[in-house]
């Protein structure tokens, strides 16, 4: 009897520390809506025709809330169609399959989310992930980069290759040729910025058409917060493991330069190319959703004219007007009004 009194105690408070976590952990920060149906890109923009598991919504995001949870923020994003898991369908001759590429669960898409957390015009970088094509806003430059993306490690070593290629070639623009000393302080300064800038997420779980990722604190220098703008884009992701070159036979509209595991776009309609590519436009966006604030539109942002494109404020009041989604008022199936429209 003394026992179960003197463990009582000690059970309650090991009870209350666990339901802490727990409210903790269902803590939401901020909440992001798209409106439904907007997953078109520029508005031409159309699926590959023989992939089963890439149909119209598989790549429609709906969401990205955040909420707080011990050493750093949970995000979770929503689809309009639950998330294809990754088949043992073999890849090689040497037999590897989907599953052993993407070990976390999905292979299907990408999520670049930029962040602007000092809100300070000009003071980040406002290119996006190598074969976006997309430029942020100088008001909207990025400190941070959050990228979803199958293959993480891949990703990061394939986007530190990329960044050392890019910073080297200006570099030579610039001074010349190069001599070892100043090669390696070139890579050293990619590598900071790479380690401070971009993270992979890979605590990654995959339920139905939810896909949730951790970022930790002493990334973000903190838990995410609602006053940061926050630029979301939707790719497809590509599991070939050769980088995504430029094309410029055959009318095709590959990024111009390497892109980093996603799938392109090009004029007609392929098997394993997004269709629908404006001809004689080498730089077109192979983004398929993304966040706008009101005011301005997804067409807009991926048309020809490409306007710099502005982050989303989770605080701002602003309501949605969603012109690219369906319905008579231009709202479609979207959510409640809050502050992005697709």
């Amino acid at each position: 009897m003394m026992l179960r009194r003197s463990l009582l105690p000690l059970l309650m408070a090991v009870l209350a520390c666990a339901c802490a976590r727990g409210t903790r952990g269902d803590t939401l920060l901020f909440s992001l809506e798209d409106p439904r149906g907007d997953d078109h890109g520029d508005g031409e923009l159309r699926y590959p025709l023989r992939r089963d598991d890439l149909q119209p919504g598989a790549l429609d995001l709906l969401s990205l809330r955040a909420y707080a949870e011990s050493g750093g923020t949970r995000f979770e994003a929503t689809f309009a169609q639950p998330i294809p898991r990754p088949p043992r369908r073999t890849v090689d001759v040497t037999g590897t399959t989907l599953v052993d590429m993407a070990r976390h669960g999905f292979y299907t898409l990408n999520l670049d989310v930029y962040v602007d957390t000092d809100r300070a015009e000009g003071s980040g970088r406002m290119d996006t992930m190598p074969g976006r094509n997309l430029v942020l806003a100088p008001g909207s430059a990025w400190e941070r980069a959050l990228v979803l993306t199958p293959r993480p490690f891949e990703a990061r070593e394939l986007l530190r290759k990329l960044w050392r290629e890019r910073a080297r070639l200006e570099a030579q623009r610039e001074q010349g040729s190069l001599g070892e000393s100043a090669v390696r302080a070139l890579d050293e300064q990619v590598e900071r910025q790479l380690a401070a800038r971009v993270f992979f997420p890979t605590r990654i779980r995959v339920v139905g058409a939810t896909v949730s990722f951790f970022v930790p604190e002493d990334f973000l220098g903190g838990q995410a917060q609602a006053t940061w703008g926050y630029a979301v884009a939707v790719t497809g992701a590509s599991m070939d493991r050769r980088v995504e070159m430029p094309a410029f036979l055959g009318g095709l509209t590959a990024p111009p330069l390497p892109g980093m595991m996603v799938v392109g776009i090009s004029p007609g309609v392929f098997p394993d190319r997004f269709g629908g590519g404006r001809l004689g436009d080498p730089g077109q966006s192979p983004v398929v959703d993304l966040l706008v604030p009101e005011g301005m539109s997804q067409r807009e942002v991926l048309g020809a004219k490409a306007p710099a494109w502005p982050a989303v404020v989770p605080a701002s009041p602003a309501l949605p007007q969603a012109p690219d989604a369906g319905g008579p008022s231009g709202q479609g199936d979207a959510p409640a009004p809050v502050p992005p429209q697709g």
